[in-house]
């Protein structure tokens, strides 16, 4: 073989790369810092609410709270912090996919059920599936809830309303927090997706099965992120 022939011709794009940039450093300091602090905040929270049933001392139960109401500060200041101080553009483009929706987002809804029980084929997803793109509105409403009541039972211990708003959210995050953990660890089909939260890069291969309109628009530009 010649080395004319041996050489790419002039036009011709060189093989894609075997991995995609799914998230940049903003993005997960973001989703690490926030989930650090969410699952602290889980943890004392939980205890403190079952502290009679488990017998924990006033003088831990008193502990409990510190370390519940320093986790809530840094859930605020830190990833706030992340988000300022990092590319802020790129990460509220992020969020602002949560709030693009589609026929085929809402087909997706739709049709998720039964693909655990049956071969179905679903629309295809862009950078985010419907799925996802739920399960971070919910989050962000229940944060702002939990932070709100929260701060009213911090100027009003034991105040009955914000505490069963309290409460009940944080019931409803427990099986959303097991979901996502089991998708991430778990499932064959989704637990590589939690690479692109650790390294920002995910197969190539992986995200066209699973997010297919996303890779043809980062083709499509060239390596631009696409905007679904």
């Amino acid at each position: 073989m010649s080395a004319e022939e041996a050489s790419p011709r002039p036009g011709r794009s060189a093989d894609p790369p075997v991995t995609v940039e799914r998230f940049g450093k903003t993005v997960r300091w973001f989703h690490w810092t926030f989930a650090l602090s969410f699952v602290c905040l889980a943890a004392t929270g939980g205890l403190l609410v079952l502290r009679n049933p488990l017998g924990v001392r006033p003088e831990t139960a008193a502990w409990l709270l510190t370390v519940h109401e320093a986790a809530s500060v840094f859930l605020v200041v830190v990833p706030t912090v992340v988000v300022l101080s990092g590319s802020t553009r790129e990460f509220f483009g992020e969020i602002a996919l949560l709030f693009r929706w589609s026929r085929d987002d809402l087909r997706w809804l739709t049709l998720q059920p039964l693909s655990f029980v049956k071969a179905i084929e679903l629309p295809a997803a862009g950078k985010l599936n419907a799925g996802q793109k739920v399960n971070g509105i919910v989050m962000g409403l229940l944060t702002v809830a939990l932070l709100v009541s929260g701060g009213v039972l911090y100027l009003r211990p034991g105040a009955l309303l914000p505490l069963a708003i309290h409460i009940f959210c944080f019931v409803v995050w427990i099986p959303l927090f097991i979901g996502h953990l089991g998708l991430a660890l778990v499932m064959p089909g989704t637990r590589p997706a939690l690479r692109g939260m650790v390294t920002g890069r995910v197969s190539r291969e992986w995200a066209r099965h699973h997010h297919p309109r996303w890779i043809e628009e980062l083709e499509a530009g060239d390596g631009v992120s696409p905007r679904r």
